[in-house]
């Protein structure tokens, strides 16, 4: 069932949860939470890749072989742990995904929920906001593929439906943003309209009929495609215990009958669009034109007003920070906000706000990365902004 969102995305920084509890008080709520904290659970303690998806209010475990399928309709929480080079230290990531039909209560369940794991960590995390479609590289390094599924679980406020089987038309395309990096390989798998008009001579569209499971080939398509819907494909049958036939037809060649019939059309009156069309909507921070960074420091000024005033603009290095204040450093792609050990609880409270109010008179696309970090958690990915880094 498609829904309408409900949600805002000036709305989904974590800045507006949980900023009059206490932090212990947060640590027990967060130690409360059996999605991560059980006999036996290894979350916190070594490195892996955890997934939980809302549904009322709650959280389930998303299986590990699920990993990268989303529900627009949806909120998940996503963390990653790794352990730092040379160090014994694990580093964790806390991402909370946000769908584009998911609603205001599940967007908020996933921002709170991200707090107490948080929180549950020891507050040593890197936490991040993803949007569908806007999702930094280093979510999209997780995994193989993206795949984006319509649908998802209703709110608690409403009535909740069984998700049925579907036919339904997926478009597997690598955007070309990837191209050069080191996920140059991964692909973006998205459910679009299931008519012939959604086909593109420059993509791979997989066509699931439960039964049989089409793979059509544009005749411009990429090699990398191909291989992947051949891959998401042998997933979908292994998920459903071998049952199932994968069927490859390329475009423009004979034998396409099965495929024209099951997708409700017929081929001699269908119309192949052949322009190469980048989705507008995919378009990334990473894409935008590159600018010089920049750094900001939030420190209480006259009568304990927060101030935010420029640091530098250019090179950015480690000796411009101070442990007393909170930092906002804009990397065009992504904006980091740096929160230092001694830095108070009015400027460590409101941070987020700060960096989410930069963002919109900044002229950055509202949907860049926002993520928070505190004084001796940073991550390669930030390190990697400063000159000269050799740590703190």
């Amino acid at each position: 069932m498609l829904r309408n969102s409900t949600w805002r995305l000036d709305e989904t920084n974590l800045a507006n949860f949980g900023s009059e509890l206490e932090k212990e008080h947060r640590k027990e709520e967060g130690a409360l939470e059996t999605a991560w904290n059980y006999e036996g659970s290894p979350i916190g303690h070594e490195p892996g890749l955890w997934i939980w998806r809302v549904q009322n209010f709650t959280l389930l475990p998303v299986p590990i072989k699920q990993g990268g399928q989303f529900y627009q309709g949806d909120s998940y929480i996503v963390l990653k742990t790794t352990q730092k080079e040379g160090s014994e230290a694990l580093v964790h990531n806390i991402h909370f995904w946000l769908g584009k039909e998911t609603t205001q209560d599940e967007a908020g369940t996933a921002a709170y929920k991200t707090v107490e794991l948080d929180d549950f960590l020891d507050s040593l995390a890197t936490q991040h906001r993803e949007v569908q479609k806007h999702e930094s590289s280093q979510f999209k390094s997780y995994f193989r593929t993206l795949t984006y599924l319509q649908g998802g679980f209703d709110s608690g406020f409403h009535h909740v439906e069984e998700e049925e089987f579907h036919t339904r038309l997926l478009r597997v395309h690598r955007p070309s943003s990837l191209q050069g990096t080191r996920t140059q390989n991964a692909v973006v798998i998205s459910e679009v309209a299931l008519n012939a008009s959604s086909l593109n001579a420059h993509a791979v569209f997989v066509l699931d009929t439960g039964d049989v499971v089409f793979s059509w080939q544009g005749a411009q398509s990429r090699g990398v495609e191909k291989a992947k819907a051949a891959e998401f494909i042998s997933q979908l049958i292994s998920e459903r215990n071998g049952k199932g036939e994968m069927v490859v037809v390329e475009q423009n060649t004979g034998g396409q009958k099965a495929f024209w019939d099951a997708l409700g059309a017929a081929e001699e009156e269908a119309q192949v669009d052949d322009t190469n069309d980048e989705d507008d909507d995919s378009t990334t921070a990473d894409e935008e034109p590159a600018r010089e960074h920049r750094l900001l420091r939030l420190h209480s000024g006259m009568l304990g007003r927060l101030k935010l005033d420029v640091v530098a603009e250019g090179k950015i290095s480690k000796d411009m920070f101070d442990s007393k204040d909170v930092f906002i450093l804009d990397v065009s792609h992504e904006i980091f906000v740096w929160v230092g050990r001694d830095a108070s609880r009015k400027e460590r409270r409101h941070g987020l706000q700060y960096a989410q109010d930069y963002l919109k008179e900044s002229g950055l696309p509202p949907f860049t990365p926002i993520c928070t970090l505190l004084e001796g958690g940073e991550d390669e990915l930030f390190e990697a902004q400063l000159e000269g880094w050799q740590g703190w």
